[in-house]
């Protein structure tokens, strides 16, 4: 019982991180959001570059994360350091596709298993929702200091994920800065924010939904999970 019960809440919590993975990812690689977050900020034309040059640029860097090396390699619009620094942002991506591929499995297999080893609604209803809370914790604490002091928050999440002071960019003579302002990236970590919330909450809703659809229960009299209330005991019927 209590197997079943850690593997299906660790299945979902995998489910949950590939979800907010991806929500990282796809905003992370979406070269037409950092435009409009750019011209919303006004960065032109302090950055030195055409609006059409900005476009292209923004779609270069996003092809550049989303893993096309060559997008930024090949005639590169930055200096060393620059490039030096959206090297490491290319490797963290990178290793983000593989994490939430790794995943992917564990978390068929956790779920399936623990599900199969549980065979109880009620338990599992408590599994789903007892879930999110292993990362919103560490996720709820986060968006809190971001909101409340985003530049301490912001330098912490650099230091975090990387292990150079390349990320430390000077506007007088490094465009990367100058076209990337971190009003750019606290709207980016909004929206990364929201969609999380959406699958703390989603997942566990759907977990839910499920239990409830899943044979055996009412006046179902072939083979499948009931309800435990009351009995502390798990018990199937078969037809």
């Amino acid at each position: 019982m209590k197997c079943g019960a850690i593997g299906l809440t660790l299945g979902l919590v995998a489910l949950m991180l590939i979800l907010i993975l991806t929500a990282v990812h796809t905003v992370g690689t979406d070269g037409e959001l950092y435009y409009r977050l750019q011209t919303k900020a006004g960065i032109l034309p302090a950055a030195g570059i055409t609006d059409d040059e900005l476009r292209r640029l923004d779609h270069r860097m996003a092809a550049y994360l989303g893993g096309d090396s060559a997008a930024l390699e090949d005639d590169p619009p930055f200096n060393d350091r620059e490039m030096a620094h959206m090297a490491d942002c290319f490797r963290l991506f990178a290793l983000l596709r593989k994490v939430r591929a790794r995943l992917a499995p564990w978390e068929v297999l956790l779920i399936a298993g623990g599900a199969w080893l549980l065979q109880d609604r009620r338990r599992a209803r408590r599994c789903a929702w007892l879930s999110p809370l292993i990362l919103l914790v560490p996720l709820g604490a986060f968006a809190i200091w971001a909101a409340v002091d985003f530049d301490s928050a912001f330098v912490f999440f650099h230091r975090l994920l990387f292990t150079n002071d390349l990320w430390l960019l000077d506007p007088r003579t490094d465009l990367l800065i100058r076209i990337c302002p971190e009003s750019m990236f606290a709207a980016m970590g909004l929206r990364i924010g929201l969609w999380s919330v959406v699958a703390l909450l989603g997942v566990p809703a759907l977990a839910t939904a499920v239990c409830g659809l899943w044979p055996g229960g009412g006046q179902r009299r072939d083979r499948g999970w009931k309800d435990n209330r009351g009995t502390g005991k798990k018990y199937r019927i078969d037809s």
